[in-house]
């Protein structure tokens, strides 16, 4: 028998996956995953194809999705395109779960950063966290109409998906601090917002490689924020102010600290 035509019986499939042969069944009867057919001794069975929309099934009841949501997303039979459409889109959506997993850690990180500082953070920045993770992510950027231009200077500095990822998730995680923050009373000049400048300096340099077609490229993205996704649009005007002021005040320290240490080395 070709390797294509291997048949796999409702135990073998329990096993192998962990499904309950009972869920199996279940799958079955309301037309969800049914058997190819069954047997000379009347046993069901299932084949390659089957157990692709298993697959299917066990990755979005991951993601909590209702049975009714699974069997409008499944699709049945795939050829090798739709396997390739599949797999982006369990990627898109395991990317999004893991920027709300990485999002919640930063709006405690900025909490704990504000009572660390001595300020008292208001719980109610919580609820507005919560709308901008729910209304953007990174997956949102798709829809956003990138120029030509910027298309070929960000292709050439996020070389993969994660490189995107990782900026995106930094600039988020700073810009809750910089709410957290200013919301519980700090001043730009203080060591917590001190220390964010450093970071936000620090990922701008890192993410511009220092040059200007990268450093414009980003700044015109900033002046057509009113195409952004909703959520990162609220975020970026929410900490913006914050963050440009302490920034300003730590290169300001930076170049005052480089005068005292050139002057120290000449009077020596």
């Amino acid at each position: 028998m070709h390797t294509d035509d291997k048949t796999y019986l409702v135990g073998e499939i329990s096993a192998a996956t962990g499904v309950t042969v009972r869920t199996l069944q279940h799958y079955d009867n309301i037309g969800l995953l049914p058997t190819t057919g069954r047997t000379a001794g009347g046993r069901r069975y299932y084949t390659k194809d089957d157990l692709l929309c298993l697959e299917q099934i066990i990755f979005y009841k991951s993601l909590g999705l209702s049975l009714q949501e699974i069997r409008d997303k499944v699709i049945k039979r795939p050829d090798i395109s739709q396997i390739e459409q599949i797999l982006q889109e369990q990627e898109l959506a395991l990317y999004r779960k893991i920027e709300e997993a990485y999002a919640g850690i930063a709006a405690i990180e900025a909490h704990r950063t504000a009572v660390a500082a001595g300020n008292d953070a208001p719980w109610h920045l919580l609820t507005f966290f919560i709308r901008c993770f729910n209304n953007s992510s990174l997956i949102d950027w798709k829809q956003y109409a990138f120029s030509e231009t910027q298309k070929e200077i960000f292709g050439r500095r996020f070389t993969t998906s994660q490189s995107a990822f990782d900026l995106y998730h930094t600039w988020r995680k700073l810009a809750l601090k910089a709410v957290t923050l200013e919301k519980a009373g700090a001043g730009p000049d203080e060591p917590a917002a001190q220390d964010l400048a450093k970071a936000w300096y620090t990922m701008v340099q890192e993410a511009t490689g220092g040059e200007s077609e990268q450093t414009d490229a980003f700044a015109q993205m900033q002046g057509d924020r009113a195409s952004w996704p909703e959520g990162d649009r609220e975020l970026f005007e929410a900490s913006q102010a914050f963050i440009d002021k302490a920034v300003n005040h730590y290169l300001s320290s930076q170049s005052s600290g480089d005068d005292k240490d050139g002057g120290s080395s000449r009077e020596s």
